[in-house]
């Protein structure tokens, strides 16, 4: 078994310094230049009502999750690149229904679309 005495570390105080430089180094490179998490995409709920035509254009909404449903009177009027412009992550049209998924901020959408529902 090997002990260090007082004359090996004398001997190698060098190797001894430099290594705990070096993992001194790393440790402030690591955790200064890590990168950065991306933010996550803010929801800009102002023009959600227009890109879907208006609330004249809205007979019926619901929010449900993440998602919000609405029945519409004309979907051709629903301007999906808008929405998606503004946050909405995806889109469902069944028969006489809408879904457009928001994911986090669908809650906040919603409000901001219809405060009466609050």
């Amino acid at each position: 078994m090997f002990i260090a005495d007082e004359d090996f570390l004398l001997k190698n105080l060098w190797w001894i310094v430099l290594v705990v430089v070096l993992i001194v180094g790393a440790m402030i490179l690591f955790f200064c230049f890590r990168p950065k998490k991306p933010k996550k995409p803010s929801v800009n709920v102002a023009g959600n009502l227009e890109a879907i035509g208006g609330s004249d254009n809205v007979l019926s909404h619901a929010l449900e999750g993440s998602r919000i449903v609405l029945r519409l009177k004309d979907y051709n009027k629903v301007d999906r690149e808008k929405l998606k412009t503004q946050g909405a992550t995806g889109f469902v049209l069944k028969s006489d229904k809408l879904t457009v998924v928001f994911k986090e901020h669908a809650q906040d959408v919603y409000r901001a679309m219809f405060p009466e529902s609050k």
